[in-house]
């Protein structure tokens, strides 16, 4: 078809058809610009609620970590001073059961000293203490000698008062432990 006879089909058209058509065409264009100006608005959002959200997660993150940080060092703080409690703690009973074995060997050296014996053996405490016959005669029947005893006595002691220490400082640290 020429161009002409397209003119003339158009100069015979009636004029609403023209109204028509230029107010389907306005709308058409108005509603492709809205969609658009929706699109355009929509990405815009989605760019500011990523940034806002990126700053939140960032916000968050900032203060997890301090807040970390710090119940991290409140509970180091806690553990280290439970340590040092049961540490001065154990060292006092340390203390305690050296001076009960220092004080039993003192008895017993005092005790074969007012019995009188002469002869000295291996199983005195002091230097230069008298031994008595019990000395000799309970190592010859089968028992232990005094210092042998004393000292396991006193091992036994010491070892049952580092376990008890480990058990107060273990349950210490169980409960100073956050429950979250």
């Amino acid at each position: 078809m020429s161009l002409l006879a397209i003119w003339r089909l158009a100069t015979t058209l009636p004029r609403g058809v023209w109204i028509a058509a230029a107010v389907a065409l306005a709308l058409l264009g108005i509603a492709r610009w809205h969609g658009r100006a929706v699109d355009a608005a929509f990405a815009k959002g989605v760019k500011a609620q990523a940034a806002a959200d990126r700053a939140a997660v960032v916000a968050a993150t900032a203060a997890a970590t301090r807040a970390a940080r710090d119940r991290n060092a409140a509970l180091g703080r806690a553990q280290a001073a439970i340590s040092r409690e049961s540490d001065d703690d154990l060292g006092k009973t340390r203390a305690a059961v050296v001076r009960r074995r220092d004080d039993l060997r003192l008895r017993w050296a005092a005790a074969r000293a007012a019995a009188g014996g002469s002869d000295t053996s291996a199983a005195a405490t002091l230097p230069g203490a008298a031994a008595v016959a019990l000395d000799t005669a309970c190592p010859a029947a089968g028992w232990v000698a005094f210092d042998t005893a004393a000292a396991a006595a006193a091992a036994a002691d010491e070892a049952t008062a580092k376990d008890d220490a480990w058990i107060e400082w273990l349950t210490a640290q169980a409960a100073a432990w956050p429950k979250e």
